[in-house]
């Protein structure tokens, strides 16, 4: 199952498991890697707004946005880690994806 169908689960109220949250931390890295290579990765386009409201983020966020949020919500990083959500951010800013002006 990939990331894209877990977050249509969660959407539809069904729960990550701790395992399935695991998986899941690698495939962050792995899209998070991908971002910076390649502009066609599906993470980078814009997630039905269902899924951006179940994630706790803005309308018209991107998949890898809303994925970063489910799993800072189901398993948060230690103190003086920083978030997914915000390693996403970063990542989106210095590849362009984002500007912050």
């Amino acid at each position: 199952m990939n990331y894209q169908m877990l977050l249509e689960c969660h959407a539809a109220g069904t729960a990550i498991t701790k395992k399935e949250a695991e998986l899941l931390d690698l495939e962050l890295d792995s899209q998070i890697a991908s971002i910076k290579v390649s502009r066609t990765q599906g993470c980078i386009e814009v997630a039905p707004d269902h899924i951006c409201k179940s994630a706790l983020v803005c309308k018209g966020s991107f998949w890898i946005t809303c994925f970063a949020s489910v799993l800072d919500q189901i398993n948060p990083v230690s103190m003086g880690t920083k978030a997914r959500g915000a390693r996403v951010f970063d990542e989106l800013v210095n590849n362009g994806y984002v500007v912050t002006d």
